[in-house]
């Protein structure tokens, strides 16, 4: 790492790497181991045919979801009185009989059996029922086109079921909230380049052009306690905002020993920026500044899909990238992963081609397939839902 501000005066440019530390943690890390629907309103039946006589035409209109029309009288001519009232809702149930009057359907959308199947007679004389007014309502939701003896009613019309939350990114939202132990302190900065082509998070590319994150160049360092012991990399994934930059941490600033005495002294509230990074935000990377633009931890607005990415060198290993919220758990082929210290996902077995799941901190789950090449980028096809 070469700082340009943060780290102290050193006596030679290997001193210089060592002290700064992201480098020497990431090289020999990165070679170890191994979406209910809607309840629709109340039904109303409609008035009971009676035996004989001419039948008269319904007038009245019932109030209520779907209605479902009466039993129809065996022998003369039926007589058919209005659309009833309200009822409860209906489930199931077939009609036997002809022709049914049905009153006018307001409300939500219904649920329930199967249409009534028409068995028996046809009204005989009289002009037919007259059914009510078209209703207003949810979608109707249910059963199977009744057969029989004709109906006549008003349909529904209305609005779509709300379903819940998807695992796919998609317009639903969920809430979503930092662990509280991540409350980030005072703030100081410093900046430095990123030397490695893989950092402590496992993210790879170039000095400013780091692959799956939200901008290739807006990056920084969280401190941690050692190379060795990554006691941070929860973190990882996670993006901050300063001012109105947003930046992703990919790397650990290590302090173990003497090194990297800013990320030692101020382990909740430093962080150490791409050159970018600082630009964008508007400060300086000197440890001294004390009242300096603050940091917070937000949901990273990426483009995309999650992309995972086999560790070269190792079929049990995964890295994943490009995510809203960080990592809190993985599972594949029945196997729950373990961490590393840098950055990368550990299972007992090998993984590529098996499928996996990834919980983020917000308890949200996606499901994907590991790729079968090593250091190979896969688009999972997936993105964890937005945040609100």
């Amino acid at each position: 790492m070469n700082s340009q501000t943060s780290c102290f005066p050193l006596a030679s440019l290997v001193l210089l790497v060592v002290a700064c530390g992201h480098a020497n943690s990431v090289a020999d890390e990165s070679n170890g181991g191994s979406s209910n629907p809607g309840n629709g309103g109340s039904v109303s039946n409609g008035g009971s045919v009676s035996n004989g006589g001419q039948s008269s035409a319904g007038t009245g209109t019932g109030s209520g979801g779907a209605t479902n029309g009466g039993n129809t009288g065996a022998g003369g001519a039926s007589q058919m009185s209005g659309g009833g009232s309200a009822g409860a809702l209906t489930s199931g149930g077939t009609s036997n009989g002809g022709a049914s009057s049905a009153g006018s359907s307001s409300g939500g959308a219904s649920r329930g059996g199967t249409s009534g199947n028409g068995a028996g007679g046809s009204n005989s004389g009289g002009s037919a029922g007259r059914g009510g007014s078209a209703g207003s309502g949810g979608a109707a939701k249910g059963g199977s086109t009744g057969s029989g003896g004709a109906a006549s009613g008003g349909s529904g019309s209305g609005g779509a079921s709300k379903g819940g939350a998807t695992s796919s990114g998609g317009s639903t939202s969920t809430s979503c909230s930092f662990p509280s132990g991540w409350g980030p302190g005072s703030p100081t900065y410093t900046t430095y380049d990123l030397p490695n082509p893989q950092t402590a998070c496992g993210y790879t590319g170039s000095n400013n052009n780091i692959t799956n994150i939200v901008n290739a160049g807006y990056y920084a360092a969280i401190p941690g306690n050692s190379s060795s012991d990554f006691n941070t990399s929860s973190r990882c994934g996670a993006c901050v905002q300063i001012g109105s930059a947003i930046v992703t941490i990919i790397d650990e600033c290590p302090y173990d020993g003497s090194n990297n005495p800013p990320c030692k002294a101020n382990p909740t509230g430093h962080l150490d920026l791409s050159s970018a990074a600082a630009s964008a935000a508007g400060v300086k990377g000197d440890p001294a500044l004390k009242n300096q633009a603050a940091w917070k931890f937000v949901p990273c607005p990426v483009n995309g899909n999650v992309k995972v990415r086999l560790k070269p060198g190792n079929n049990n290993e995964i890295f994943i990238e490009n995510e809203i919220l960080p990592i809190a758990s993985v599972t594949c082929n029945g196997q729950t992963g373990s961490r590393t210290s840098y950055g990368a996902w550990h299972f007992s077995a090998d993984i590529n081609g098996k499928s996996c799941s990834a919980t983020d901190i917000a308890n949200r789950t996606i499901n994907f397939t590991a790729g079968s090449t090593q250091g190979q980028n896969v688009d999972t096809g997936v993105q964890f839902p937005k945040c609100n």
